[in-house]
């Protein structure tokens, strides 16, 4: 039987802010994303019963897996189980994933500005953060092009009227650091609202655990508010389709440290070459894997270390 939570959702009510490294919620109260990537785009209903499970563990976010041929009735129906289950929604489009172009990045822009879902996603602002696109931008873009790139799609969506905290990935398929590091005060600046959470995505160009450190204390450092958007593991010692070795214990210790939030890729249905990055069994959707015991059940892992938004 599914849990029921009586949860009041208020009406364009105030948003989530960002203040130096810190994100802040509604009620003024500082927030750590501990979250799941869930991946609604392609599994339907599966994705959506699954929120019960991924509540249950302890997880304060979603990081909704969404792409624009979606419904916008059931990314709302998605959003409001998010909400009653107390964990924060966090949509974004996985539609331009390591693309260099300007105009579709903007175009995904174009789409959170559409009037009727304005309309739609601005009911639930109190507890919703927006991520314009997942993994915009090759590895040959520079600081200066995710800059100005950057800097249109977010003006698009202010001018649309929201006041919510907008995500923004890293570019070099989430991986390259180096943009918020040089450029993104600049962003945040060029926001007339101010109101920007930078996300880097750790795989095989994180294999270093002293970069892992060494960058992130940088951001700290510069005062960016940061999350670790999604991450994996060292599998089958880097001989995986992502030649990743990251150290996801020296992930999650240097996030718990810096108090940057994390969202590990992802709760499952990854396909054959992806398999090693599910969370839990394909099988029965709740099954904890090896990875998914490591980030979930482990001492700097989502159940002993997430705490909930105060909105709820």
């Amino acid at each position: 039987m599914p849990i029921i939570l009586m949860t009041v959702i208020s009406i364009n009510a105030q948003s989530f802010t960002t203040r130096d490294n810190k994100l802040i919620d509604a009620n003024g109260k500082k927030f750590v994303i501990k979250g799941i990537n869930n991946p609604h785009a392609w599994f339907g209903q599966k994705a959506y019963d699954a929120l019960d499970e991924i509540s249950s563990i302890g997880s304060n976010t979603v990081r909704i897996v969404w792409q624009t041929r979606g419904n916008d009735q059931e990314l709302e129906r998605i959003i409001k189980r998010c909400i009653e289950l107390r964990m924060i929604p966090m949509v974004e489009l996985h539609d331009v994933t390591g693309s260099p172009s300007k105009e579709r990045l903007v175009a995904m822009a174009q789409w959170y500005s559409k009037a009727e879902r304005v309309a739609m996603l601005k009911q639930y602002e109190k507890y919703l953060l927006l991520n314009i696109a997942n993994e915009w931008g090759d590895h040959q873009v520079s600081s200066d092009h995710w800059l100005d790139s950057y800097t249109d799609a977010v003006n698009i969506m202010r001018n649309a009227g929201y006041n919510l905290t907008i995500v923004v990935d890293a570019p070099g398929w989430g991986q390259n650091i180096t943009p918020f590091i040089e450029r993104g005060k600049d962003l945040i600046k060029a926001d007339p609202l101010h109101n920007i959470l930078l996300s880097v995505h750790m795989y095989g160009s994180w294999n270093d655990p002293e970069k892992i450190k060494k960058d992130l204390k940088a951001c700290r450092k510069l005062k960016l508010p940061l999350i670790v958007g999604e991450f994996g593991y060292n599998s089958d010692e880097g001989n995986n389709n992502l030649g990743c070795k990251a150290d996801h214990k020296v992930i999650l210790e240097t996030c718990n440290k810096l108090k940057y939030g994390y969202i590990p890729w992802s709760w499952t249905g990854n396909n054959a070459e992806n398999q090693w990055l599910d969370l839990v069994s394909p099988d029965d959707w709740k099954t904890l894997t090896w990875w998914g015991r490591e980030v979930i059940s482990s001492r700097n892992g989502i159940t002993a270390t997430s705490k909930r938004a105060s909105v709820f």
